[in-house]
Formats: structure tokens, sequence, C-alpha cells
């Protein structure tokens, strides 16, 4: 706790002495609070006059941020916990609002990664390169996206076509345990088209070090069986069909080949690799037919095959495919949006694990509007109606949310929400060999939210946001122990999360060379057990376990005429390990940074030199029991842009 109070206090010190130093300079007024138009509630807005909490990370963020996936630059987002399987490239998921990665609706172009297999997304298959910016709701949304969407919903924004002349980029980078990473950009648009073709590998021996503690003493080790080799490539095409009219193609593809050492025990690791193939095609249409009226259609295809083998007993294969289309409406004139539209998706399971028929196909239909009353007050009423096929059960799902601005002259808005939620059961769940339950129904939340954000000019460009969220999940999915001694799901568990987060951010334009910024994020989650497996069950109104109560997250950055530096700090409260709350992995604050420098080769190619440090005071700790993370490691990158 001491080390995170200094940090705090060291943070807010060189905030402050940034700030008042150069108060006085006239640059200052240039720089302003980004209000960027945000669609994780389909109609657009801005943080500001959206009915709840939306987190932008924009494409800077992300290229400022260490690592390579989805899941390091989800680190930035406060209120976020990432659980992490050990080092780069290990099993990555998310947790918003004291729920389960099951609970978290993660899309790419507005379509869900989550697998019908088991609700999640593994973060660290997902490359940042190719990310515009990334939008973070942080409630709940089924009444707009439908399953999934009960704890949060990622949005990920892939980058568009360039609009004009040629693009080459390279970047190659080398690190700790034999890491390299390189990465090649090619672009071109002629006319009404424009073609861009990325591919990135990457491949370490992941053998770091850490330290084992035996009961005695700790002994300095190293990771075994933790290589991995990873290769993303992705083709988009954008077609201007006409004025107005566009059309665009884009396909993702990635290879990724990990050994999986599996638990920490003090013996050897077993000899278990994975793979996973991911194949991932969008195409969309868009077209204006007039000022008021706009039209959307997006048809999506995945095929993602999936492998584990531990050379012994364990030879498993997982193939999911999802076939989704979704049309929509949009309608605005004057003081209201409406976007009415439908979604038809095909899901299936081909495993060696499951019985044959894990089949479904889910049809929703959605109405979501914003009515500007004109007095300083908008609504958000959206309704949704599901059909899921394999459970035959119909779902309604309503939101209603208002934003409200009390003076044009301050740059105040109030907003709150209230909505139900569900999660539908996954293919694992229902069709495991000798252990699904095909009796299982969706699991519900009830999600309230309120809080305010607030925009003001003081020696910075400042903003200030206060939420609180209460979601009362019920029939959640558990797995217990039945008359024959085998576990198997049944809807049988209730959680009540209650979610305080406040955020800061300040932005100073000091002189026309220097710029600085701050990000800070505190969320206090307490996400409780509500319901008894069995009479007695020690484990009732004990905390959830893997929700940390205590989040903070630091993100700090300058810029220097052509040089910068980046530091980001994050604090995790104690997180308990097992369901009755006897045993806790301590709380940890972890560090991490780079520097860099930009400079150009003969005037036409932009570079960059750039330096990363992970865990800069080298702590020795696990997000989750048994799986040590990486001691102090670094990168160097070199960037080419023409």
């Amino acid at each position: 706790m001491r080390n995170l109070i200094n940090m705090v206090l060291f943070v807010v010190f060189a905030a402050v002495f940034c700030t008042e130093s150069y108060s006085q300079d006239t640059d200052s007024a240039a720089y302003k609070t980004e209000e960027i138009d945000v669609y994780s509630f389909k109609v657009s807005a801005d943080v500001f006059s959206s009915p709840v909490k939306i987190q932008l990370i924009t494409e800077n963020e992300i290229k400022n941020k260490n690592g390579e996936s989805l899941a390091d630059v989800l680190q930035l987002a406060g209120g976020v916990f990432i659980k992490s399987y050990g080092g780069n490239a290990s099993l990555g998921t998310i947790s918003i609002n004291g729920l389960g990665a099951e609970h978290t609706l993660v899309l790419m172009n507005g379509f869900k990664l989550n697998s019908a297999q088991n609700a999640q997304v593994d973060l660290s298959t997902v490359f940042k390169g190719n990310i515009e910016r990334i939008e973070v709701l942080n409630n709940g949304s089924s009444a707009i996206y439908g399953s999934e969407s009960v704890g949060g919903v990622v949005n990920v924004i892939t980058k568009p076509g360039i609009s004009k002349g040629f693009n080459a980029g390279i970047i190659a980078k080398t690190g700790s345990y034999n890491q390299k990473f390189f990465q090649m950009t090619l672009a071109k648009s002629l006319d009404r088209i424009s073609v861009d073709f990325n591919y990135s590998k990457e491949s370490s021996d992941n053998n770091y070090r850490y330290y084992f503690v035996n009961g005695n003493s700790s002994i300095l080790k190293e990771r075994l069986n933790s290589a991995y080799d990873i290769s993303f490539s992705s083709l988009n095409l954008e077609y201007s069909v006409s004025p107005g009219s566009d059309l665009r193609l884009s396909s993702f593809y990635n290879l990724i080949k990990r050994k999986i050492p599996g638990i920490e025990t003090g013996s050897d690791p077993s000899a278990s690799d994975q793979s996973d193939k991911n194949w991932n095609s969008i195409a969309s249409y868009e077209t204006v037919f007039n000022k008021n009226i706009s039209f959307r259609s997006q048809l999506n295809y995945q095929n993602n095959l999936s492998g584990f083998n531990n050379g012994v007993y364990i030879n498993s294969y997982y193939k999911n495919i999802f076939l989704s289309n979704s049309s929509q409406i949009n309608y605005q004139k004057q003081n209201i949006q409406i976007i009415s539209g439908y979604e038809l998706s095909y899901s299936a399971l081909y495993s060696n694990e499951t019985s044959d028929n894990a089949e479904r196909i889910q049809t929703g239909l959605y109405l979501v509007s914003e009515i500007n009353t004109g007095m300083n007050l908008k609504i958000f009423p959206s309704l949704r109606y599901d059909f899921i096929s394999d459970i035959n059960k119909n779902v309604v799902s309503g939101k209603f949310g208002i934003n409200f601005r009390p003076s044009d002259n301050l740059n105040l808005n109030f907003k709150s929400s209230i909505a139900n939620n569900f999660s539908a059961p996954t293919f694992n769940e229902l069709y495991w060999k000798d252990l699904g339950n095909t009796d299982l129904v969706p699991e519900t939340s009830v999600n309230f939210d309120a809080g305010f954000i607030f925009g003001f000019s003081l020696y910075s460009e400042n903003k200030i946001e206060f939420t609180y969220n209460n979601i009362n999940a019920v029939n959640k999915i558990v797995w217990t122990p039945g008359n024959s001694g085998l576990w198997t799901p049944q809807n049988t568990g209730n959680t009540l999360s209650q979610v305080i987060s406040a955020d800061i951010n300040s932005m100073k334009q000091i002189t026309k060379n220097i710029s600085a910024n701050i990000e800070l994020s505190y969320s206090y989650t307490n996400s409780v057990k509500k319901s008894s497996d069995f009479t007695g069950d020690p484990s009732f109104n004990k905390k959830v376990f893997y929700i940390p109560a205590h989040q903070l997250k630091i993100n700090a950055g300058l810029i220097f005429y052509n040089a910068g530096v980046n530091v980001f700090y994050s604090y995790t409260g104690i997180r308990y390990t097992d369901a009755e709350n006897l045993y806790y992995l301590p709380a940890e604050g972890l560090t991490e940074g780079n520097v860099y420098y930009n400079f150009s080769l003969a005037g036409k190619v932009s570079a960059q030199i750039k330096f990363e440090i992970n865990n800069v005071f080298n702590n020795n700790y696990q997000i989750i029991s048994g799986y040590p993370m990486p001691l102090r490691n670094y990168k160097l990158g070199l960037s080419l842009d023409y």
C-alpha cells in the first residue's frame, strides 16, 4: 500500500508541476479534450452525451501501449480486470463489473467474437496492430446486442483503408526470452478503390524467470514448455459504389501455436500444447438514401479451430462455425434518432468432447433510439427480441437511459440507465458428453447505473467521470455435484455486484512541441454470491473469487519535441482464490513503460525507435493462482512508415 500511495503522490505532483509551471503559455488553449463519436450504443454520440459510461481507447493510445495483443491494450481501461494465465500470448480473459468473461461481449466491427462453445474470447489471440480504436461500455446491453452482454461490451473497430496514395510500413522488435516480432503493412488507393494488407509474426521461447515458494523458501526458476509462435494476416478492400454508398470486405486470419506449461506445482510441466486457427471475414454495405435515412448490412463468417494435446491422455479438438447477417435502417431528423434492425446467426460446434447436435440458430429484432426533448434532456429507449433455437427460448430485453445537461455554459452531464440482460447457455454447458444439461435456461440480470461526467479547463483540459453500477444476476449457471457424484451445470447461481468507479483525465499542451497527459481510474467492486448450492453452503454471501475489490490504473505520457515517454501503473487488490474466501493472492502494484524517438529518413520515411520495459520493479506476482508471471523484461523496436 505504501508503494501505491507514493506512486499516486508522485503522479499528482508531476501533473500539478507541469500544469502550474506552464499555465501562462498561450498554446495551451489550442488543445481540447477529444469528443469522438462512439457507436457502442449504436446511436452516434460522444462520451459526454451517451446514457452510459463509455471509455474510448484511441489509435494513439493503442500504439503507445506495450505488448501486441488486445489483452495488453485493455489494461488501459478503468474497471477492467484481465485474467492472465502467465506471460505473453498466454490465455487472457476479461472481467467487467464483477462478472466473468462469459458475461462480457467482445465485438469486432459490430460482430461478436465470443464463441458459442464457452461464450469467452481469448484476448491474447486478437492482434492490436489492425485496431483503430476500442470502445468499452461499462454496463450490460442485451437490448442492443443480445446474449453475453450482461457485464459490459468491448467494441473493437479495425482500421479503415487509406483515402488516397500509397503507404507501406515495417515494424521489427526483439526482446527478452528470444522474443521476435515483425509486422508489414501495404496500402494502396486508386480512385474509388482502396486495398490494404497486413502481416505480422511473433515468437518467443517465453522461458521467463520467476520465484517459486515451496513452503520454506523462494526458488528462482525458469518457466518451461511455454514457447509460442503467432502469425496474423488481414486483407481489407473498400469500394465506393457511388457517392454515399460504400462496400467493404475484410478478412482476418491468425495461426497460433502455444506450449501449455499448466499450473506450477514445483515439478516439471507436462508436454502439452495448443494450436488455434482463426478465420474471420466481414462484408459490409452502407448507403445513404437521403439526409434522414441510411442503410447498413453486414455479413460475417468465422471458422475457428482449436486443438489441445498433452501427448498422453488428451487429444481434443473444437471447431466453431459462426455465420451471421445484421441489417439496420437509421433514421435521423432534428431531435430524434431511430435505429431498427435484425440479426440472424447460425452457430455450430464440432468436437470430440461434445455431442453431435451442438447447433444454434438465433434471431434478433431490435429498436434503438435517442430522443432529444429540447430541454437539455435526452432519453434512450431500446427494445430487443431474441429467439434461441436449440433451447427453444424467447427473450425480450429492454433498456432505458437518460442524459441531462443542466446548463449550456457548463460541460456537465448526468446519465443513468436501467436494463434487463441475458446470457444464453453455452454449447459446453448444454452438450458436454455425459455431463451437459439440455434443460438449462438463459442467465438473466437487472442492471442499474448512474453517474456524471464533467469537462473543464483549468491549467489543462480535464475530464472527470463518476459512475455507480448495480447488477443483480440470477439463474447463473453453476457446475454442481449430483447424486451420481458427477458435476453438471445447473441454473442455481445468484450474485450481486456493486461497482463504484472514478476516472480523471488531464491533457496539457505546454508549448508547441511539448505536451503531457495523465489518466487515473479507480474502481471498487463488491461482487457477492447470493445463492446456496446446498444446505449450509459456506460460500453463501462470500465474494466471488478472482474479482479484485480495488483497482487503480494510472496512464501518463509526455511528448518532448520528437521524443516521448509513457508510464503505466496498475494496482490490483487481493483476489480470493476459493469460493469460501479462505485463500487469496496478495495485492500487487505493477509498473511498465516505454520511451521512443521519432525521426525521418530522406524526408519521405517516418521512423521510430522504441524501448519497452515491463514489470519495472521486478515484482514476483500471479494474476491466477499457480500461473507465475514474468519478472522484469525488455523489448526494443524499430518502425518505418512510408
